[in-house]
């Protein structure tokens, strides 16, 4: 028998761990790039490529409605549309140079039903001032509202940044593609995927989570679960919407709770009927900061029961005193305490709160609940649309 001398020499040991590692060495002679910020708000950038995002709040808290502005500032360049309602929010100048193309999008709906979906499309065509009717194949939604295996959801998911190539991913529900949100291994999974993904791809992915279920809306609410858990520790932005009614309509504000570059200034916005019920996100500005010195005699007996009317919901009745206060904060947007007592008090002695009576009150309970008292609260179980 004679010997092969062209086969390739065997490889062991030492020589094979070096190979298997010599991808991952960083390497001091290159001259490593500064990250190319998709995004910026008010000159400053955030959203780099080649990371993960997310994006967080209470239910129906506007958030597919930031997901709107952030997809139409980076696909609409130019627009006159998107210049008059989204002041501020537009793709970085350098990054747009860097891109070998105009930017893409990839919307990934998990949840919402069909029209709703349509919907988001739609809106971020106005905002670009494309035809609302017609297909653009910068911007493609995957509904996967039907897909009833988080994992299939997920395997789909990657088919179509991997045909598409897009600049950015949003996947509105990554609750939906993992099984079980509380599960370490499976979260840990999930965002390291993304990461990997994020990374190949050289784009980014923007990723909403809601946040754990408070008495109310709430900035400082954390994200669901270990996946919420694991997803914070390795984003690059963590931004949460938050929702705000007054006398005057409803406003939301975006705010930046976490960030590994410059901090972007907080943003609120409001939903115009601009372009009939489609509802158009309006950014009014930098988000107005919240006074603590507001004279008692802005708010009366009136306003308390507007604020018990419309936040009613957000809230499990019977409610403890402090729960009702804190529902009151987030109506009427004060944080002075003497200011939420007297409105407790007002409330209470108008009898629009009216207290468990004793045969209610469970073993051991101290206090009495309050419940809202029907004959003088407008008490509805409707519920916003998501859009």
């Amino acid at each position: 028998m004679t010997m092969d001398n062209n086969l390739p020499e065997l490889i062991t040991g030492a020589q094979a761990q070096e190979l298997a590692l010599h991808k991952y060495w960083l390497d001091a002679s290159v001259d490593y790039p500064e990250p190319h910020y998709l995004l910026e708000y008010n000159g400053v950038g955030f959203s780099p490529l080649g990371g993960i995002q997310a994006l967080s709040g209470q239910k129906k808290n506007g958030k597919t409605h930031v997901l709107t502005q952030l997809m139409a500032a980076i696909l609409g360049s130019g627009s006159e549309r998107l210049a008059a309602k989204l002041p501020g929010l537009q793709v970085c100048p350098a990054t747009r140079a860097f891109l070998d193309s105009e930017p893409s999008v990839l919307y990934v709906d998990t949840e919402m039903e069909l029209l709703n979906s349509a919907k988001v499309l739609r809106r971020v065509h106005w905002l670009c001032g494309w035809d609302m009717m017609t297909g653009n194949d910068r911007f493609r939604i995957l509904w996967l509202r039907t897909v009833e295996s988080p994992t299939d959801r997920f395997e789909l998911i990657k088919k179509a940044i991997d045909w598409m190539r897009p600049t950015a991913v949003f996947i509105d529900g990554l609750r939906d593609v993992v099984r079980n949100f509380n599960d370490n291994e499976e979260s840990s999974l999930m965002v390291g995927e993304l990461m990997k993904i994020a990374t190949e791809y050289n784009c980014c992915i923007w990723n909403v989570l809601h946040a754990n279920p408070r008495p109310m809306a709430d900035e400082d609410g954390k994200m669901r679960g270990h996946l919420g858990t694991e997803l914070g520790n390795k984003v690059s932005d963590t931004f949460v919407s938050i929702k705000k009614k007054t006398a005057n309509g409803v406003t939301f504000t975006v705010k930046q709770q976490d960030a590994r570059g410059k901090d972007v200034e907080d943003w609120s916005f409001e939903i115009t009927d601009d372009a009939g019920g489609l509802g158009i996100p309006r950014i009014l500005g930098a988000a107005p900061a919240m006074e603590d010195d507001e004279p008692e005699e802005s708010w009366n007996i009136d306003d308390v029961k507007q604020w018990l009317t419309e936040g009613q919901n957000d809230i499990v009745w019977p409610a403890t005193a402090i729960y009702i206060k804190k529902l009151l904060k987030a109506q009427s947007g004060r944080k002075k305490t003497d200011d939420l007592q007297s409105m407790f008090v007002m409330a209470r002695n108008r009898r629009l709160i009216l207290p468990q009576a004793k045969e209610e009150m469970l073993k051991g309970q101290r206090c009495p609940k309050y419940h809202l008292n029907e004959e003088e609260i407008i008490v509805t179980h409707e519920t916003e649309l998501p859009f």
